[in-house]
C-alpha cells in the first residue's frame, strides 16, 4: 500500500493505524488528518514526521480530529492550544521532551478521569493545572535539562551579546575580500582565472605544486566557481564551485601562498591611516585557551597598537579597514628603521597577557564548564545505567547456567562488559576532570604593520 501511494499518482489517499507512525518515508504526500489522537502526544509529531521530511516539496499540514464537545475532546483541546503556544515559544522542540513531561500524569489517565468525572469542576480544574504547568514550566524546565548549554539573556548580557556580533560582522571574510584575495594568489602561483559571467569565473589551470599542497580532491581546471552564495543556484544545470575557506583548491592555494610569501608577514608592511595622529605598530595576534589535554577550548584573532611611547591598547576588530599601502620609497623604507619598532612586539605580548588573556579565560572558562557539566552527568547516567543492566543480565545468564540451560550470552562475558563499562566511565570522567582544567597560551604575533597617520606618510614619486 506505500508503495502504491509513494509512486502511483491514480491512489490519492493512505488510510492508516498508528503501526504508520514509525519508519515509513511518505514525503510523497504533505497533508496529514489524525482521526484519532494516541495517547502519549509525542506521537502527533512522530507521525507528522512520516510527511515532514527531506525530500519534501510542499507545505506540510496537520489537522488534528478532537471532538470538542466530548469530555475527552475538551482535554485535547485544552492540550493541543497549549502545545501550539509552547512550539511558537520553542520552535518546535517541545516535541523532543513530551514523553517525559506526561510521565508523571500519564495523558491516558487524565482521559479517564476526565471520561469518568469530568463534570465535576474540581476534576476539571485540576486538569487544565497539570496540564498548564506540563506543557508550560514542565516544558521549559525539561528543554533547559536537555541542553548542553542553556543560558537566560539579561539586558546586560543582550548588550554584550550584541557587541560580540557586531564584532563578528567586522572581521567576517567578505565574498569580494576572499575573491580579490584568491585571484592574486592565484596568479602568482602560475594558475589561470578568467571571468565567464557576472559574479562568476572560469579556473583554466591549477598548478600541481598547488594540487599536491590540498588536504582533498584538487581538479585540474574548473568550469564554473563563485566567490558569492547569491551566484550559486540551484536549478543551474552547470555545477559552480563556491571558493571559500573550507574548500580544497581555496585552502591549497592559501598554504602554499603562505609557505612562499610567509616572510612578507613576518616583515610587515608599511600603512597609511587616517584615524591615527602618529605613528603605531599594528600587531595581529592569535589568543587561544586550552585545556588540560592540551586541546583548544577557544581561538582568535585580535589586534593591538603599540605606539612610540611603547603604551599599547586595543586596535578593534577590523583597524585595517581605515588603513591603505604606503606608497613605496625611502621614507618607508627608513620609517621601519625606528628605534622603538625594536621591542614593541615584545611590548604588546606582555600587555596581552596581563590585560586581555585573563578576560578571555574568564569570558570562557563559565561556559565550558556549564558543558562538561552537563556531560558528566549524561555520560555518568547513561555507562552507569547500561553496567546495571549487564550486571543484572550477568546475574539472570549465571542463573540459567546453574540450572543446566545456555543463555543467549555466558555470565563471564556479561561480567567482562561490565567491568569494561566502568573502566570506561572512570577513564571518561578523568578525561572531563583534565578538561576543565583551562587556562590560557602566550599569544601568537602572526604578523605586525607600521601604520602611519597622514600627515607623515611618504609621498610617492
Amino acid at each position: 500500500m506505500t508503495e502504491e501511494f509513494t509512486k502511483n499518482s491514480d491512489v490519492r489517499i493512505l488510510l492508516a493505524t498508528d503501526a504508520a507512525g514509525e519508519g515509513l518515508n511518505l514525503q510523497a504526500a504533505h497533508l496529514m488528518i489524525n482521526y484519532d489522537l494516541p495517547w502519549n502526544p509525542n506521537r502527533i509529531e512522530q507521525r507528522f514526521g512520516r510527511i515532514h521530511r527531506i525530500g519534501q516539496t510542499e507545505v506540510c499540514r496537520l489537522w488534528n480530529l478532537v471532538a470538542s464537545n466530548t469530555r475527552e475532546g475538551e482535554v485535547f483541546t485544552r492540550l493541543l492550544e497549549k502545545l501550539d503556544q509552547m512550539r511558537q515559544t520553542y520552535g518546535g522542540k517541545v516535541f523532543d521532551v513530551l514523553g517525559e513531561a506526561f510521565a508523571e500524569v500519564p495523558l491516558r489517565d487524565m482521559l479517564l478521569d476526565a471520561i469518568q468525572y469530568g463534570e465535576q469542576p474540581a476534576v476539571r480544574n485540576r486538569m487544565y493545572e497539570v496540564i498548564d504547568s506540563t506543557v508550560g514550566d514542565g516544558l521549559k524546565g525539561l528543554l533547559d535539562e536537555r541542553a548542553l548549554a542553556s543560558e537566560h539573556l539579561s539586558d546586560a548580557d543582550l548588550r554584550v551579546l550584541r557587541d560580540t556580533m557586531d564584532d563578528a560582522r567586522a572581521r567576517r571574510l567578505e565574498p569580494h575580500d576572499i575573491e580579490s584575495t584568491f585571484k592574486d594568489a592565484l596568479t602568482r602561483l602560475g594558475g589561470r582565472i578568467v571571468k565567464r559571467t557576472q559574479g562568476r569565473y572560469e579556473i583554466t589551470h591549477v598548478p600541481q605544486h598547488v594540487r599536491s599542497a590540498g588536504n582533498g580532491p584538487i581538479a585540474t581546471r574548473y568550469d564554473h566557481v563563485t566567490f558569492d552564495l547569491g551566484h550559486v543556484r540551484p536549478d543551474d544545470r552547470a555545477h559552480v564551485d563556491l571558493l571559500a575557506p573550507g574548500h580544497p583548491l581555496h585552502d591549497a592555494v592559501m598554504a602554499e601562498t603562505i609557505r612562499n610569501f610567509g616572510g612578507s608577514l613576518n616583515r610587515g608592511a608599511v600603512l597609511v591611516s587616517a584615524a591615527l595622529d602618529a605613528p603605531h605598530l599594528l600587531v595581529g595576534v592569535v589568543e587561544e585557551v586550552t585545556d588540560g589535554t592540551d586541546e583548544s577550548v577557544a581561538r582568535r584573532f585580535s589586534y593591538a597598537y603599540v605606539d612610540s611611547r611603547g603604551a599599547v591598547h586595543p586596535a578593534g576588530p577590523a583597524p585595517y579597514l581605515d588603513c591603505a599601502a604606503a606608497p613605496a620609497g625611502a621614507a618607508a623604507d627608513a620609517a621601519r628603521a625606528w628605534p622603538w619598532l625594536a621591542d614593541a612586539e615584545d611590548k604588546a605580548t606582555s600587555w596581552i597577557i596581563a590585560n586581555r588573556l585573563p578576560a578571555y579565560l574568564a569570558e570562557v572558562q563559565p561556559r565550558r564548564l556549564a558543558e562538561l557539566s552537563k556531560t558528566r552527568e549524561l555520560v555518568t547516567e547513561r555507562l552507569t545505567s547500561e553496567r546495571e543492566r549487564l550486571i543484572l543480565d550477568a546475574a539472570a545468564a549465571s542463573e540459567k547456567e546453574r540450572r543446566g540451560e545456555k543463555p543467549k550470552e555466558s555470565s563471564e562475558s556479561l561480567h567482562r562488559k561490565a567491568v569494561e563499562l566502568d573502566a570506561r566511565l572512570r577513564e571518561r570522567l578523568a578525561l572531563l576532570d583534565r578538561q576543565q582544567r583551562m587556562s590560557t597560551k602566550p599569544p601568537r604575533i602572526l604578523t605586525a604593520a607600521l601604520v602611519l597617520s597622514g600627515s607623515e606618510a611618504p609621498r610617492g614619486r
